[in-house]
């Protein structure tokens, strides 16, 4: 993330295989696709809490990357462990640690860093400090990041792109006995932007007044954490999460003669898990099993008077789930998982009380076989649901002009089964005693029922009622099919990393292709290594195919084909001295003009980046 310069959620996962970007480059637009599925379909967790804001154009995850000590992604079908949702997969963010952050010989110490980027004229800085004493540590830290609009590969500046953040945490945790550790963070996110309503559309002069806004996003997200890992008991390694995430989004349009907007959502939850590991009928058993309960509770306001938009309602979930890995061999593995799902949800405002309840179960089943040393074949099955959400169901009000909002009370939850085989490869001493190759080849289908989207009728529909609509609807069946590679040589020297993905995303019952499928594209990635100089310097090529498998649509903002492309960037990190790190990029080398599917935005041209950091 440091070498990256991470400013945004483009930064942090660009060079992950299976995971693009839609929405962007603003900000507050951005959304993690993982195998072709966003929009809900990918679970999303900040320090165990689930980040679940879902509104049209808008990003779900509000963060600053300065904060965040390690990501974790986790790609497919994922709902035998993470529920509604995980049809995509899971992304997972944790922030920074006392412990991780001062190393083990250290009580007290911090970090002051500075950063600038020529394209949008950014500067940000943070500010961190820890220390522990006995079995008690402390670390807090914040963060300030300021940027103007930014500009294309072309030269053009993208209006209403800049941001304002103020971001800060502050996280104690206690060592209880010798096993336990209890851990209390706070984390609060500050944006006020001039923006678009809709960030994920380009500037447009003709709608200036309708689209663009003051935005203020604030995200407070507090969890009380506890581990238990009692040394030399198989039988014990305890997990358990409190949280609350609270986000509130203000939307005041620069014609002030238009009423402000609000929307709210509040997901306080708890997350228990525990893993034994046993010896049973001859095999080696690892148990992962536990709940999940959380509630979503949004309420959205226009002018002060509720807002059909963002219809008050709320959404119970409660969840139970066990996952065992048999070891049936020296060489195989046999992980089996099930859960099982309850989730009632209900509209609260004046407009109506419907109340629904869904009852879903998702297994998996995944086997692993050695063929020789370092070389693995796999295969599995893995079926998961996402759940129409709060805003799908019980929408109304104005979409845009004379076109209306309806609700969809009817909708049913989408149901996905995922085939997936591949192999992996893992092997030391390749050239030298020293290096490492490792590698894995995925080939996955992911078939999706009940699949939902966003239906925009015009004049020219059958049935009169539906003349100038929008509803969710459930349409039919989709079909993910793909390819992903992920290679990597390491020497104490050098490295060298590849990625390739490749993604098809059809309805099945109408044969066409679905919305938001990013664009084939490979990834090359090197850099020398000095480590007596602690210096890394390196590039990356990234190559995107032409997407022109698009469907019909009516929708006159909808993405057309975009072309191929090629960007390179160019990296250099060094410690200067004791303490005291330079990291430089230059990303776009040569400025170049694209735009990445699916996104409706050019992305950004040449930028310059520098970022200094002093650790005491």
């Amino acid at each position: 993330m440091d070498l990256r310069q991470a400013r945004g959620l483009d930064d942090l996962l660009s060079e992950l295989p299976g995971i693009t970007i839609s929405g962007g480059p603003r900000r507050d637009g951005i959304m993690p696709v993982i195998r072709g599925l966003s929009d809900g379909r990918v679970v999303v967790r900040l320090d165990g809490a689930r980040q679940n804001f879902q509104r049209n154009h808008r990003s779900q995850v509000f963060l600053d990357p300065s904060l965040l000590q390690q990501v974790e992604v986790l790609r497919g079908p994922a709902s035998t462990l993470f529920g509604s949702g995980a049809i995509g997969g899971v992304v997972d963010f944790r922030t920074i640690e006392a412990d991780t952050f001062l190393g083990p010989d250290t009580d007290f110490g911090g970090q002051v860093t500075g950063g600038y980027q020529s394209n949008g004229d950014e500067r940000n800085g943070a500010l961190t400090l820890a220390g522990r004493r006995a079995d008690f540590g402390l670390i807090g830290s914040v963060s300030r990041a300021r940027s103007d609009d930014f500009q294309d590969g072309n030269g053009d500046t993208e209006p209403f792109s800049g941001s304002n953040s103020l971001s800060g945490i502050i996280k104690a945790s206690w060592r209880l006995a010798e096993d336990g550790l209890l851990t209390l963070s706070y984390l609060d996110f500050e944006d006020s932007s001039n923006t678009h309503s809709t960030a994920d559309r380009p500037f447009d002069f003709n709608r200036l007044p309708l689209r663009s806004v003051d935005r203020e996003t604030r995200q407070k997200t507090g969890s009380l954490r506890y581990t238990w890992q009692p040394e030399g008991n198989p039988l014990w390694d305890l997990d358990a999460t409190l949280y609350r995430t609270d986000l509130s989004q203000r939307d005041q349009p620069l014609d002030e003669s238009l009423a402000a907007t609000r929307s709210e959502l509040k997901t306080t939850g708890v997350d228990v898990f525990n893993t034994s590991r046993v010896e049973w009928l001859g095999f080696g058993h690892t148990l992962t099993y536990g709940i999940e309960a959380y509630r979503d509770d949004q309420a959205g306001f226009s002018g002060g008077l509720p807002d059909r938009g963002f219809s008050d309602s709320e959404q119970d979930t409660f969840g139970i789930f066990l996952q065992d890995r048999l070891v049936l061999g020296g060489r195989t593995d046999l992980v089996i998982g099930l859960r099982f799902d309850r989730i009632t949800q209900k509209e609260t405002s004046e407009a109506g009380r419907q109340r629904s309840r869904f009852n879903e179960f998702s297994p998996q089943v995944t086997l692993s076989h050695e063929l020789i040393d370092g070389l693995a074949v796999y295969g599995s099955y893995a079926e998961a649901f996402r759940v129409p959400n709060l805003r799908e169901r019980f929408i109304g009000g104005i979409h845009f002009g004379n076109n209306q909002f309806l609700p969809n009370p009817d909708l049913v939850p989408e149901k996905a089964s995922n085939k997936e085989i591949g192999l992996t490869y893992l092997v030391r001493g390749v050239l030298n005693d020293a290096d490492r190759l490792r590698g894995q080849l995925s080939f996955y289908q992911n078939d999706i029922d009940d699949y939902i989207e966003q239906i925009v009728r015009r004049a020219d529909v059958e049935d009169p009622a539906l003349v100038d609509t929008t509803r969710f609807e459930n349409v039919g069946k989709a079909r993910l099919r793909g390819i992903e590679l992920d290679l990597r040589y390491d020497d104490p020297r050098f490295y060298l990393a590849a990625t390739a993905n490749l993604v098809r995303g059809d309805e099945r019952r109408v044969r066409r292709p679905l919305e938001g499928i990013p664009a084939d594209n490979v990834s090359l990635r090197g850099a020398l290594l000095f480590p007596a100089r602690d210096m890394e310097a390196g590039a990356r090529l990234t190559a995107f195919a032409r997407q022109d498998r698009l469907p019909p649509t009516t929708d006159p903002d909808a993405a057309g084909p975009t072309a191929g492309y090629l960007v390179t960037d160019l990296f250099l990190a060094a410690e200067l001295l004791e303490g005291l790190r330079l990291n430089l990029r230059l990303d776009n080398v040569f400025d170049r003009g694209y735009r990445q599917a699916p996104n409706l935005i050019a992305g950004r041209g040449r930028s310059l980046k520098a970022q200094l950091s002093y650790r005491f």
